[in-house]
């Protein structure tokens, strides 16, 4: 720990914001694998420890993540009032607490209490809402590609970790692998957390490492209209914040919104149910787990390449198009059985995830980097019954008709609409206020 203390103090050459990504990065990698990724490997070995059937666990996995959603305005709005930095503590200390008393549940309602009073409220809070926002202010011009490395590192820790947890759960038990989660977050995510530096302004610097000549000669090359490329750079550090109430008049605001909740539709339930769904397929449940974790292994080169091209191609291309993949892989598990055909959508699945940082990139690089974390939160609220009912009804439906028919058609369908309302996206023009103080800021200038 003392050497990644003395990594993270110690001044160098390359822009400080890269060791802060690779710190968060890392945290967000294990709480993928524990909380994000988890749900689906608990859902079974819960559900015949406690004796509950599949609707009634599925009702408490969703629920846990839709309250993370509801509560993502307020949670934001602190972040952006009280700053990163305490938010992703006070998470962290929650989420550990709640794997603790999940691995000593023996009812239903320990087992609620576990997920949706602490694990669920801690893991939004420290990794949903306060890591991201962090992302967000240490990179402007980089800001997709950073956040693709951040989800990135995420995907690759349930890569490794996933296989690893389900050895522990099959080896020994569901308990065994809480007691697991609770130890990463308490013993090495904890102590890490006062380590990171909450914006480059803190330190004295700019996003992305641009120094302040960087920008007045930039400034200078605009101002002569000889520079499209000056043009560009501006747009990344002179522009001017939306507040909170001038974004929610946007239409692109809207259309980011309402893509991002029917694409949340089409997952809620799917990542719930995704073993149970590859079980139902014909696969036993360490081969089913093994197609998990081949799908979320294709999440890290997929996700490094839409970071690769989410700062230069249109975000609805790149929306739309990721949409459009998820679909064809989910209509091939709906008919199809073959191994191969699982593990080629699984392969397709992971794919089209890349698309997540574009998506929460594309608030920031609409709207700017103060009021980031209050609207990402009004977006996830816009998704929380979503994220409650799908995976809920996935579990009720199974029940009453032994199979997952009707919640991959759901899933198709809600993708396609997501993948049209992605493409009618468009880039919001600045506010009316903006105009004056560039023209303030010129005279200033001159």
């Amino acid at each position: 720990m003392s050497s990644v203390v003395a990594f993270l103090r110690r001044p160098g050459r390359a822009f400080y914001g890269w060791r802060v990504l690779a710190l968060i990065g890392f945290m967000g990698a294990l709480n993928n694998a524990f909380f994000s990724r988890g749900a689906a490997l608990f859902l079974i070995p819960v559900e015949a420890s406690l004796g509950l059937n599949r609707a009634t666990s599925s009702l408490v996995f969703s629920l846990a993540r839709s309250e993370g959603a509801v509560e993502g305005p307020v949670i934001g709005y602190l972040v952006d009032r009280l700053g990163a930095r305490k938010i992703l503590i006070i998470g962290i200390v929650l989420t550990g607490i709640g794997f603790l008393i999940f691995a000593a549940s023996r009812h239903l309602w320990t087992f609620a209490l576990a997920y949706l009073v602490f694990i669920s409220m801690g893991a939004t809070m420290a990794f949903q809402h306060a890591a991201s926002a962090t992302v967000n202010k240490w990179f402007s011009r980089y800001r997709v590609r950073a956040i693709s490395i951040n989800e990135a590192s995420g995907n690759l820790g349930s890569t490794l970790l996933v296989p690893v947890i389900g050895i522990v759960i099959h080896l020994y038990s569901w308990q065994a692998a809480a007691v697991m989660a609770a130890l990463a977050y308490l013993v090495i995510l904890l102590p890490l957390a006062p380590l990171v530096k909450e914006s480059p302004e803190t330190m004295g610097l700019l996003p992305d490492g641009a120094t302040q000549e960087q920008v007045a000669q930039a400034r200078k090359a605009a101002s002569e209209g000889n520079s499209a490329e000056a043009q560009k750079l501006l747009r990344f550090y002179d522009t001017v914040d939306f507040t909170v109430l001038e974004a929610l008049r946007t239409p692109g605001y809207w259309f980011l919104l309402t893509g991002t909740m029917f694409r949340q539709v089409a997952k809620a339930a799917i990542q719930v149910h995704f073993v149970a769904i590859m079980v139902w397929k014909g696969l036993d449940i360490g081969v089913a787990g093994l197609v998990f974790a081949l799908w979320l292994g294709m999440n890290v080169p997929s996700k490094l390449l839409c970071g690769f091209i989410g700062d230069r191609l249109p975000k609805q291309v790149i929306l739309g198009g990721g949409m459009l993949l998820y679909a064809l892989s989910l209509f091939m598990v709906l008919e199809s059985s073959a191994l191969w055909a699982l593990v080629l959508s699984a392969v397709l699945g992971g794919m089209s995830e890349g698309i997540t940082p574009v998506n929460w990139g594309a608030i920031g690089d609409y709207f700017g980097r103060r009021y980031y974390a209050t609207l990402r939160g009004i977006i996830n609220l816009s998704h929380s019954w979503a994220l409650l009912l799908a995976p809920f009804l996935a579990g009720w439906w199974f029940d009453h008709h032994q199979n997952y028919v009707l919640t991959l058609a759901v899933s198709v369908a809600a993708s396609l609409v997501s993948a049209l309302l992605y493409v009618l996206m468009r880039r919001p023009k600045p506010p009316a206020r903006a105009a004056a103080q560039t023209v303030a800021a010129a005279t200033s200038r001159s």
